[in-house]
């Protein structure tokens, strides 16, 4: 198969260069491979993490876009472009995007860990993540982005273990929505979720990781009983509260190690926290910039 290299238009189309001729489908593995194992090796900002995400969909082309092009349908300012080449270890953006194009014309190989054995437990945690495919592509899911990206505030519930999970899906929800609150003080549950309710909340959502909290489930039937909708993120689907559910999101735990991993969670709120800011992607733009302006007041830099 051949590709014609294009243009990015502002509303992210093509539009075509002339016939200037790439090499074969596997060059769009290839460079994929090596961007995202690049991607993982340095720290990149929310604004610069969305860059990459654009250019991995935009392979091979993206290798022959200038920095304008690549801003533009990527909606960032061009400078973003320019510090994710420094981010990503390269003087510039002209020495980024030449590495792009080797490995698209096969100068170098990508950096895909082929042959080095995973440790068993680490096969185990590919298999839970694996698993979400089902999940992110259910019905269940489509519900509870309908109904989470419909309301404000939104409250997430977390206690016990199950707490780590909602503080960290709030640190970053609170970076591309604009009304979060973590809930996860067991003892004040009921008027947490009373408040909610009052303020305008629609809709909660929930992790509830084995050992189920008590708490957590009276406080699901709660936000039913006042006409909430409820969206939980559990473990399996036989959990003995799903009629309190209207949404439920399975992600497998790990139970191989001293204590239960919750790897697919994290991997699963990651993904329905990136669809819900998806619904309206000029408030997230913003939301974005807005914080990545406050980096330079919290960010340890080298002297």
């Amino acid at each position: 198969m051949l590709f014609i290299v294009s243009g990015i238009t502002k509303q992210g189309c093509y539009r075509n260069r002339g016939p200037t001729v790439l090499s074969d489908q596997s060059s769009a593995d290839r460079a994929h491979d090596w961007l995202v194992n690049l991607a993982h090796q340095h720290r990149v900002s929310p604004t610069q993490r969305r860059v990459i995400q654009y250019m991995l969909t935009s392979l091979p082309d993206v290798a022959f876009a200038s920095t304008i092009d690549v801003a533009e349908a990527a909606g960032v300012s061009q400078p973003t472009v320019t510090r994710l080449a420094t981010a990503l270890g390269y003087p510039g953006y002209p020495e980024f995007r030449s590495a792009i194009r080797d490995i698209v014309r096969g100068k170098s190989a990508a950096l895909n860990g082929e042959g080095v054995e995973r440790p068993a437990i680490l096969e185990f945690e590919q298999q839970n993540i694996g698993a979400l495919e089902r999940t992110v592509v259910s019905e269940q899911m489509q519900r509870a982005v309908d109904l989470l990206a419909d309301t404000q505030p939104l409250g997430i519930i977390g206690l016990r273990v199950s707490a780590a999970l909602a503080e960290y899906l709030g640190y970053f929800a609170r970076r591309v929505l604009p009304d979060v609150h973590v809930l996860s003080d067991a003892a004040s549950m009921d008027d947490a979720i009373l408040q909610l309710h009052r303020n305008g909340a629609t809709a909660v959502l929930a992790f509830v990781m084995p050992r189920y909290p008590a708490a957590t489930v009276r406080a699901l039937a709660q936000a039913r009983s006042l006409g909430m909708a409820t969206v939980a993120i559990v473990d399996s689907p036989l959990v003995p509260f799903a009629n309190d559910v209207d949404a439920l999101l399975v992600a497998p735990v790990g139970t191989d190690l001293v204590f239960d991993s919750h790897a697919a969670a994290v991997v699963l709120s990651s993904s329905l926290l990136d669809t819900l800011a998806a619904r309206d992607p000029l408030r997230t733009q913003e939301l974005l910039e807005a914080h990545e302006g406050l980096v330079e007041r919290w960010a340890h830099t080298q002297q």
